[in-house]
């Protein structure tokens, strides 16, 4: 649900100089565009990132995704489909998030004073690059 009150952003292309765990934004995808209900880009395979995933999920495919609400807001985000469920952001906004395919969906909420506003993402427009 969109409350006016609660302002939301979600966007991509990030500058991040190793940050993620040791990866650059670079490292992960390129071109990735966020659209008002989409995102789409290209998603590398990523042969092990054990620094930010364990196990099974320490290589694949990682989205990077910059979330920024109103001042004072809590922002969730959730991989629908996922096995991680809903995540609270810290601070900074950033989501990294495995992605298993293109038939999952990234959820973002951003909660103030009782308020929301939900954003629900399609990943139909990704690439997942080959190994």
């Amino acid at each position: 649900m969109l409350h006016p009150s609660v302002a939301l952003t979600v966007r991509a292309g990030l500058d991040t100089d190793g940050d993620l765990f040791g990866k650059d934004a670079s490292d992960l995808q390129e071109n990735i565009v966020v659209g008002s209900n989409y995102i789409a880009g290209t998603l590398k395979y990523v042969a092990d990132y054990s620094s930010a995933f364990s196990g099974d999920e320490a290589s694949g495919h990682y989205l990077v995704i910059k979330c920024e609400a109103t001042e004072g807001a809590t922002i969730k985000a959730e991989v629908v489909g996922g096995v991680h469920g809903e995540k609270t952001l810290d601070e900074d906004g950033i989501l990294v998030a495995r992605i298993a395919n293109i038939n999952q969906k990234i959820k973002v909420v951003a909660t103030k004073d009782g308020k929301s506003n939900t954003q629900i993402f399609s990943l139909t427009g990704l690439d997942l690059a080959s190994a």
